[in-house]
């Protein structure tokens, strides 16, 4: 008799599951990390993890290979040959945070405009601004700057928010789902989840792409639109449903600006801007009474038509202006079909659809919540339609006013914040008013005299030096730039050595890798960082870099501080920065050292503690001197924004406090006990109407979000 052979073909693949952060795209997915003899064996998704439910993409599972790469930087390292040429000796940390000190310090004592700072997707910008900050340099910014700034900006600007990081469709509810230039790579395991989800249902999704590839393949319908015309075939949707009415004006009245009564006078010095009342606030008429009323009042009935006379100056509703530019004919289907490619028939499909869906289709939630006026709804009213789009419409000239018009279209169909339509995710809204303004005020010595990036109000705010020049190397903020909110680093390395506006000293870049990414021209960037001037010394005098692998930057620089991989360190996805909230909660995450680096290299951030406390910098050092982190792990935990608000806002004071509360010691180990994040539901009520939502805004001042 043959004996049976037993296989087992479910062999265990570890023997211990550490639970962190995935690094491998903005997504910020949670990820469980098998471990098998104390190295990293696989990578899967965290079943428990609020952005990804356990999806993890073929990046995400790569990221073992990241981890083990061979062109991993093992230690400190000093140029000793020409830039370029890959000549380095190895040197220890002490040297090389010595070398580094001396060339910041000096700069610091003399003019610390003179350092540009920059970095890639680092994930920290709170931390790293915080540094940059504090040092004194007005040089600072990370890649959002020709990533997604359009879309991030103009949403911002618009409404207080955009996609992505900033809100999301209600998958729950949506019934038609209108999708503009998104790459399967972008948000992509839950954009993934989601329309799943809606596919399951029966939910509509329109693809609006010049290709019809990934998640227009899976649309049941497909716009194969000209590249960049994505704003012209937006505003003849919105030409469309204004023509045919089919816009919600009692949305419009209550919670937009289009009742607002603007100067309407060209001749006057305040043409266009909003009446104001003698605290600033913007003035409506009020339909029942006829009346000048703040737009706020309590018991106001804002009028989107009514016109207002002051001073022989004529006062018209922002929605008149709104009705003259989109109702024009330059609009209309027939105008933009042949710059689109989409046919005028197929236009007129689509705002139809769109109009059906929003408001033949509406739906209530039995919902009661009280507005900002301090009226009591007894339900909430759904507009099923919603949107998503990143950097395919964003990423060109016109990205900005695109991108304005896809959220104006939103605003126009009432979509926004309610049920079945687009959703803010927390910190968000967050209006221009709220954000800070950029700062450029240097003297040696001192900190900066506020954050460097923000959102200019007005000509007061550009970055600009009392003769009218740029104060920032990369020339953001100005009048050639007013509205670069995430900065410009794609134009640092350029304008450094042309010394335009100014000669700098010394370069520092983190995961920036700006052979590539600086003007898009690698033969002429090399030149650049390799050219030299009549003396025989470097146009670009000192460039120090840190990554954590050996990659096209690393040959052209003259100190190189080697990074850990991401699961070799302590990281911070943190609510004052790029949270990774979900409309119905508040979360936050961290990454953790699962293992030990075998290599002579330090997370960067603990390195920039490590280089403030030398420099004594404030802001991480005491007045006598004395070092208030020891590392970034030390500061994720201790450091505070404001009174009791920090990094993280889970497991505080005693543990048990959310969003603000004494500092923790052990935070970071509830953080990992609890899978490396945590969240915090948004109460019922509250999670709907956002901006104008009492019982929000109250949730929202208790955590320390406002």
């Amino acid at each position: 008799m043959t004996r049976q052979v037993r296989i087992d073909t479910s062999p265990p693949v570890s023997d211990e599951v550490r639970r962190t952060t995935c690094y491998m795209c903005a997504c910020r997915c949670g990820i469980n990390v098998h471990m098998k003899g104390g190295k990293v064996a696989y990578i899967e998704g965290n079943r428990d993890h609020p952005v990804n439910r356990g999806v993890l993409c073929a990046k995400g599972s790569a990221g073992i290979m990241q981890h083990n790469a061979p062109a991993r930087l093992r230690a400190p390292l000093k140029r000793v040959g020409p830039r370029g040429s890959g000549q380095f000796e190895e040197i220890s940390w002490e040297e090389a945070l010595g070398i580094a000190c001396d060339w910041l310090g000096s700069i610091r004592k003399s003019d610390p405009s003179k350092l540009a700072f920059f970095t890639g997707r680092d994930q920290s910008q709170s931390f790293t601004s915080f540094w940059a900050q504090n040092f004194g340099t007005p040089n600072y910014a990370a890649h959002g700057g020709f990533c997604s700034v359009n879309m991030a900006a103009a949403g911002i600007y618009t409404m207080g928010g955009a996609f992505w990081e900033f809100g999301q469709p209600d998958w729950e509810h949506t019934k038609l789902f209108m999708l503009f230039g998104v790459a399967e790579d972008h948000d992509s395991n839950p954009i993934k989840m989601g329309i799943g989800r809606l596919k399951a249902r029966g939910a509509k999704v329109i693809g609006v792409n010049p290709i019809r590839t990934g998640y227009n393949a899976v649309a049941d319908d497909w716009v194969g639109i000209t590249p960049g015309t994505d704003g012209l075939f937006i505003l003849s949707l919105i030409h469309e449903l204004m023509r045919a009415g089919k816009i919600d004006l009692d949305y419009l009245a209550r919670y937009t600006n289009a009742p607002v009564l603007v100067n309407a006078d060209p001749a006057s010095p305040e043409h266009v801007l909003f009446l104001r009342d003698a605290d600033g606030k913007p003035l409506v008429k009020d339909r029942t009474t006829g009346k000048l009323m703040a737009f706020d009042t309590p018991g106001v009935s804002p009028d989107l038509s009514a016109t207002h006379e002051a001073g022989g100056i004529t006062h018209r509703p922002v929605m008149h202006l709104l009705a003259e530019r989109y109702l024009d004919p330059q609009y209309a289907p027939e105008a933009v079909a042949g710059r689109c490619g989409v046919t005028p028939d197929k236009i007129r499909r689509i705002a139809a659809e769109l109009a059906h869906v929003a408001f033949d289709e509406a739906i209530t939630l039995e919902r009661e919540w009280t507005d900002f006026r301090g009226e009591t709804h007894q339900t909430m009213t759904g507009r099923p339609v919603s949107f998503h789009a990143m950097r395919g419409i964003s990423a060109h000239s016109n990205g900005f006013q695109t991108c304005r018009a896809l959220h104006l279209l939103q605003i126009l169909l009432g979509t926004v914040e309610v049920p079945g339509g687009f959703r803010f995710k927390p910190p968000y809204p967050k209006p221009v008013s709220a954000h800070p303004r950029p700062h450029c005020g240097v003297w040696p010595d001192c900190p900066l005299d506020g954050p460097h990036l923000g959102f200019v109000r007005g000509p007061e705010d550009l970055a600009l030096k009392p003769d009218g020049t740029p104060a920032r190397i990369d020339k953001a903020f100005t009048w050639e730039n007013p509205m670069s909110a995430h900065g410009l680093m794609h134009m640092v390395i350029s304008n450094a050595h042309a010394g335009d506006p100014y000669r700098i000293d010394t370069l520092f870049l983190y995961m920036a890798n700006m052979a590539w990414n600086s003007s898009m021209n690698t033969a002429r960037v090399m030149e650049m960082l390799t050219d030299r001037d009549v003396n025989g010394d470097y146009v670009i005098p000192r460039i120090i870099y840190s990554d954590a692998y050996s990659s096209e930057m690393v040959a052209y620089a003259d100190l190189i501080l080697p990074d850990t991989t991401y699961l070799e360190r302590h990281d911070c996805i943190s609510l004052l920065d790029r949270p990774i909230c979900e409309a119905e909660a508040a979360a936050d995450a961290i990454r953790w050292p699962v293992v030990e680096p075998d290599r002579d290299v330090r997370g960067f951030q603990t390195v920039l503690v490590q280089l403030a406390n030398k420099l004594k910098l404030p802001g991480f050092t005491a007045p006598d001197g004395t070092a208030l982190y020891t590392d970034y792990a030390d500061y994720m935990v201790n450091h505070e924004r404001k009174p009791g608000i920090g990094p993280l806002m889970g497991f505080r004071g005693n543990g048990e406090d959310v969003g603000r509360g004494a500092p923790n010691p052990a935070q970071i180990d509830r953080y990992i006990e609890n899978g490396g994040f945590f969240v915090h539901h948004i109460p019922e009520g509250a999670n709907y109407y956002k901006p104008w939502n009492m019982a929000y805004q109250d949730w929202a001042v208790g955590m320390g979000i406002f």
